[in-house]
């Protein structure tokens, strides 16, 4: 398989809400990640298959604030979508998209300012149907957001944070920007795939 990557960028600010870009993740690379500053990492090229997919360069939730109370989910979810653009040579089976988190166990978003840097907010990646794709299986690249066959295809999805996390909180220690990072991986997939 010939495949190329760009990852997401997921940078997540309290008081800025950033415009969403679009990166590729192609067939010469699969997987990696870039950080705001546009970083790529690739892996080796071949096979016969070519394809390119959009993904979103950032997502932001922009303004989190705290709710008055905890009895109910306060969430504020933020939509994104991933697109097959390109595919070439795709005889047989279909792109896997997956998705982890850059560093933690859990989608995560960790404070970047003087105020906050101690502080993490965790959130959520709903597929399109609106299930947590945390509750499949982890792949050794990710969760399973999707697969795509024909180009102009293409998969909504969401990040939902439940701003409760922010109930009776000294805000003034939680005040300021957050950020976290969502790794991409693509992959040729067939019936007879197990990862």
């Amino acid at each position: 398989m010939k495949l190329k990557i760009f990852s997401l960028t997921l940078l997540v600010l309290f008081c800025l809400a950033v415009p969403v870009l679009a990166e590729d993740l192609t067939d010469a690379s699969p997987a990696g990640s870039s950080e705001v500053s546009g970083n790529v990492s690739s892996t080796e090229p071949g096979g016969n298959v070519t394809y390119t997919i959009s993904i979103p360069a950032t997502i932001s939730f922009g303004s989190l604030t705290q709710p008055g109370d905890n009895k109910t989910p306060h969430i504020n979810s933020q939509s994104f979508t991933v697109a097959l653009t390109e595919v070439s040579n795709l005889t047989q089976g279909q792109i896997a998209v997956l998705m982890k988190d850059a560093t933690n166990a859990d989608f995560t978003l960790t404070g970047q300012g003087t105020a906050n840097k101690d502080k993490t907010l965790t959130y959520q990646v709903l597929d399109a149907s609106g299930a947590d794709i945390q509750k499949g299986s982890l792949y050794p690249n990710g969760y399973l957001l999707a697969t795509l066959k024909t180009a102009g295809s293409s998969v909504n999805g969401s990040l939902s944070l439940d701003q409760n996390q922010l109930y009776m909180q000294n805000l003034k220690e939680w005040s300021g920007p957050f950020k976290g990072t969502i790794n991409f991986f693509s992959k040729v997939v067939t019936v007879n795939d197990v990862n």
